[in-house]
């Protein structure tokens, strides 16, 4: 693997990381990082945009050479779109907080810009195989080991994303409309530029906060969803995001309808439930899913029953809210 990277240090990387009562893992993080940058060679600059940490994440990020900005009570994209205001590198990286980078990551990303078509470079988070509970494990076997996303895709996250300044002040940054799946709407506005995104399979960034039990899994999955819909019609109603609002709606309705003929004592009661059995199989078929084990299915299908439930959840909420506006 080291014999493929090419070490583009002409370039100057600003890598920008929001952050609030992080101190559990901002320390490991920027060592993490700089051992990466070190490992690349070229300049770069380091701001932590702090939201009104409480703890010792500022202390520790300042230790370890971080630019520090406060912006207690923004958002996450406006603190993402605040370092980038202030950032001066010719690619700026956007990293959580609670994420470890591999020590290839940042030559090997940056290594995909000398195809001057690429805005967007970024590698998988999964979670960490030590002390993972079985949430965490069958949640990376069924969303992010089976999926079929390698090479270009249509999006990447924003838990560490490389991107071009000049494609990111040109769209405007991120919109600050947005509470969440603004990762996914800078995509599409990147896209819609002509540019491409890439995703390097090569190494994966571990993501030390991922669900460890059905009640997280759902809470971060509920908030995760909450601007799904508003997202969707921001970014042109793009017809390979639409399964991710026709699938929790379906699911909502059956919902509605099972407790609907609960009231009235209904004979089809049975149809609502298998609607909703059957959806979670759905994840499986798109993930094309390969697992040989019974219980590990049974694991995994709790898995997408629980994250279908929540994004049904959060797309009931925001159409009451949408209802309200």
């Amino acid at each position: 693997m080291l014999s493929d990277q090419v070490k583009n240090t002409t370039l100057h990387l600003s890598v920008i990381i929001p952050a609030k009562n992080e101190e559990k893992f901002i320390g490991d993080c920027l060592e993490n990082l700089l051992y990466s940058l070190k490992s690349w060679g070229g300049s770069y600059e380091i701001f932590l945009v702090d939201n009104g940490s409480t703890d010792t994440t500022i202390d520790i990020a300042a230790s370890r050479g971080c630019k520090i900005i406060e912006a207690p009570g923004a958002t996450i994209s406006r603190l993402r779109n605040i370092g980038g205001e202030r950032a001066k590198g010719d690619i700026f990286v956007f990293l959580d907080a609670d994420c470890l980078v591999a020590p290839e990551w940042a030559s090997l990303c940056l290594k995909k810009f000398d195809d001057q078509q690429i805005a967007i470079v970024g590698t998988r988070a999964v979670s960490s195989s030590e002390d993972a509970t079985w949430v965490e494990r069958s949640w990376t076997q069924l969303m992010v080991s089976s999926s079929i996303r390698q090479g270009f895709v249509d999006w990447i996250g924003t838990s560490n994303l490389f991107i071009r300044k000049d494609v990111f002040r040109v769209i405007g940054g991120f919109d600050e409309d947005l509470q969440t799946a603004e990762d996914v709407n800078l995509c599409y506005r990147v896209a819609a530029e002509g540019f491409l995104i890439f995703l390097d399979k090569r190494v994966d960034t571990i993501h030390l906060r991922e669900s460890k039990t059905l009640k997280e899994l759902f809470r971060r999955e509920y908030w995760r969803g909450k601007d799904s819909l508003r997202s969707f019609v921001a970014n042109g109603f793009p017809l390979k995001e639409m399964l991710s609002i026709i699938v929790p709606a379906i699911n909502l309705f059956a919902l509605m309808a099972f407790v609907l003929l609960i009231l009235v004592r209904s004979w089809f009661l049975g149809v609502p439930v298998i609607i909703i059995m059957l959806i979670p199989l759905l994840l499986f078929v798109r993930k094309r899913l390969r697992i040989n084990k019974i219980f590990e299915i049974g694991r995994c299908y709790l898995i997408a029953f629980v994250y279908i439930f929540s994004r049904s959840c959060a797309l009931a909420i925001e159409i009451l809210v949408y209802k309200r506006d």
